[in-house]
C-alpha cells in the first residue's frame, strides 16, 4: 500500500498487486471485490472513490431491500475488465462495472460453500487493526 499525502491530507491510496476488499455481513457471508490493482481516492481523509483496475471481480450478498428484515435471497458474482466504487459519508453508495460485466446471481438457499469466496479469500481477522493506532509500528 502506497499513500500520498498532500497539504497533511490523505489524497490517494494505491493498492498493489491483486488487492481484495472484504466486508463481513455476518458470520457465514461475506461482500468482495478485487482486481489487479486498486487506486482510493480521498476528500478531506474521506474515502470517495475506488478505481479496479484489471481482472475485476465482485461477491455481493443480495438482499430484499422490500422486506423489514432484509432477507437475503441471493449471491451475485461478477466479473469485468474495470470498476468504480462510489463512496458518501464512507460508506460504499454505488459500484459501477465497466467493459463488458458477466454477472450471475445464485439463489440463497442453492449456494455451494466454494462459491461464496473469491479466489485468494483470506479473512485474517486476529490481523485487522482495531483502531487507528493499530496501524502505526513503534
Amino acid at each position: 500500500i502506497d499513500c500520498l499525502i498532500k497539504q497533511k491530507k490523505i489524497n490517494h491510496m494505491l493498492l498493489r498487486p491483486n488487492p481484495m476488499i472484504i466486508s463481513k455481513e455476518d458470520s457465514l457471508n461475506y461482500n468482495q471485490i478485487k482486481g489487479k490493482n486498486m487506486i482510493a481516492y480521498f476528500e478531506e481523509n474521506n474515502i470517495n472513490r475506488i478505481d479496479i483496475k484489471g481482472n475485476g471481480q465482485s461477491i455481493f450478498i443480495v438482499e430484499d431491500e422490500e422486506s423489514e428484515s432484509n432477507k437475503k435471497i441471493g449471491l451475485n458474482y461478477t466479473e469485468c475488465t474495470n470498476l468504480k466504487l462510489y463512496f458518501k459519508n464512507n460508506q460504499l453508495e454505488s459500484v459501477n462495472y465497466e467493459t463488458q460485466p458477466k454477472s450471475t446471481t445464485t439463489p440463497y438457499s442453492n449456494i455451494k460453500e466454494e462459491e461464496r469466496y473469491l479466489k485468494g479469500f483470506n479473512w485474517r481477522e486476529k490481523e485487522q487493526p482495531k483502531n487507528k493506532n493499530d496501524i502505526f509500528n513503534e
